[in-house]
């Protein structure tokens, strides 16, 4: 009985031997340089966990002792005072949630295509932080990802990007070009809260318009809402100070008009009557031949707006043919003797 004792005992140590190496090995970090790592050998890849340099510039490693570094660790910059600059290599696919939040002198920013993957609040509370260079493959951004960064100003993202998360741009008082809200097909609630645009175009593939998505930006005055739009909050906007821009007929005509709210259609024409008479005939033509041999002066624009028939930006010839064509009932993929809006 006491040999079987003896022997479960062994047992029993030897297991907790192994398992306690086991455990030591999974989270082994090695110190290099002015970084920590570490390794995930069956996944052949290195994880950034720390930082411990002087800071200024800081370019991140593209590997690690032959591992490929693709993981830049929850909190591995977290608090930093010093960097200044962060360039993200190409190998780094992930930025693991709050990676840069609260480094408060840091002011570039360069993540690459490669990066596929962002946690939230990733450079939330960046207080210094002026430009951000984001060309990351991804098409939704994490929710505050950039929450608090009152002085970001610079911003150039990928193009890909078409869903908006709660708060990614919260109390960024110093965004004031907001260009890229025209491709969101999402934006969730306090997205653009205290940001400093004073217009604001959305998407013809917006449905909806949360709570709190454009509150507290002082300096909006003007809202494009397409007829995409079927669903606004009633905080979505502070009301106030904006004037919503909308077709006749859309739900945000209607949303204006029960609410009280200040709004302008859009000015609308019919596409190649050149001359505004209420019809497209062989007279547009001769004004547009007219204003192109500089006979006739086009003083305020309408013209060239009803009579760009190709929209292609420009009045031409080729404007003047496609609109004789049409008279004569020659079928072409133009839409002339519609109503457009602009």
């Amino acid at each position: 009985m006491k040999h079987i004792i003896k022997l479960l005992t062994f047992i029993l140590i030897i297991s907790l031997a192994v398992t306690g190496i086991c455990i030591s090995a999974s989270a082994l970090v090695i110190n290099e340089g002015d970084f920590s790592f570490e390794v995930n050998s069956s996944k052949y890849e290195a994880k950034l966990v720390g930082y411990s340099g002087d800071g200024g510039k800081v370019v991140l490693p593209e590997s690690f002792r032959g591992y490929p570094v693709t993981v830049i660790d929850r909190n591995a910059f977290s608090g930093n005072k010093t960097i200044t600059e962060v360039v993200l290599s190409d190998s780094n696919t992930t930025l693991e949630e709050y990676a840069f939040m609260n480094c408060t002198s840091l002011e570039t920013v360069y993540i690459p295509e490669s990066v596929v993957t962002i946690g939230d609040r990733a450079f939330a509370d960046c207080t210094s932080l002026q430009s951000v260079t984001m060309l990351s493959d991804i098409v939704s951004m994490p929710t505050n990802m950039f929450s608090g960064c009152s002085v970001l100003s610079n911003l150039t993202i990928s193009e890909k990007i078409v869903d908006f998360g709660y708060g990614c741009f919260n109390n960024c008082a110093s965004l004031t070009d907001l260009g890229f809200v025209s491709r969101a097909v999402i934006i969730e609630s306090y997205a653009f809260n205290g940001t400093g645009a004073a217009s604001v175009v959305l998407s013809d593939s917006l449905p909806a318009i949360p709570d709190n998505a454009f509150t507290n930006c002082p300096s909006l005055t003007s809202v494009t809402i397409p007829g995409s739009v079927v669903l606004i909050q009633p905080n979505a906007f502070d009301w106030e100070n904006v004037t919503i821009r909308c077709y006749p007929d859309s739900y945000a005509y209607e949303y204006a008009q029960e609410n009280g709210i200040s709004y302008k259609l859009f000015d609308s024409y019919l596409l190649g009557d050149a001359d505004g008479s209420g019809e497209v005939d062989i007279r547009d033509v001769t004004l547009i031949q007219k204003v192109r041999a500089g006979i006739k002066k086009d003083d305020n624009g309408t013209i060239a707006a009803a009579g760009d028939v190709s929209g292609d930006g420009e009045l031409t010839i080729r404007d003047a043919t496609l609109i004789q064509m049409y008279i004569a009932k020659i079928s072409i993929p133009y839409n002339i003797g519609e109503v457009v809006f602009k």
